[in-house]
């Protein structure tokens, strides 16, 4: 289940998974790990380090307080933004809230969508659902109707974050 509001610039994400702190932590934090949900990452992955995401954006690791949050500058373009990740223990389960802002209102539903397809990729990971390999290469290996089917999901998460503006 997902929660989300964006509100003062403000972008927030919630989900709830079935995977203890510590597990989600390395999941995000681990490059090995994260390439198999997300994107390859590279640079100086400590904090006042700067990381770059294949393809995607960098930035600076502004902030790693092990396993509870991290912070970081996101830069894609000419846009400068933060995110936010904090991780709260549930029982066995874990809470991850993302903040990412200050984000114009006119790129919250792409944003939205890219970051919830993300913590949906990292909720099947964790539930070891998702192919071998890099996500990346897996993505492309799809199926034609498993693209269509993202796709669709996208277009209800975008509509949903529309909704909420």
């Amino acid at each position: 289940m997902t929660d989300r509001s964006y509100e003062d610039g403000k972008l927030v994400i919630r989900r709830h998974y079935k995977a203890d702190r510590e597990d989600v932590w390395d999941a995000i934090t681990s490059p090995e790990r994260l390439v198999r949900w997300f994107l390859p990452i590279s640079g100086d992955l400590r904090e006042g380090g700067r990381y770059q995401l294949e393809g995607n954006a960098g930035g600076e690791i502004v902030r790693c307080d092990r396993p509870s949050e991290i912070g970081l500058t996101w830069e894609i373009g000419e846009m400068n933004t933060d995110v936010l990740v904090r991780l709260e223990a549930d029982g066995e389960s874990t809470i991850l809230t993302l903040t990412h802002s200050p984000m114009p209102g006119e790129f919250v539903p792409g944003t939205g969508v890219g970051w919830e397809l993300g913590l949906i990729a990292l909720e099947k990971y964790l539930a070891d659902e998702l192919p071998e390999g890099r996500a990346v290469d897996w993505i492309a290996a799809s199926a034609p109707e498993d693209l269509a089917a993202a796709q669709q999901l996208a277009e209800q998460i975008a509509g949903e974050w529309v909704e909420e503006l």
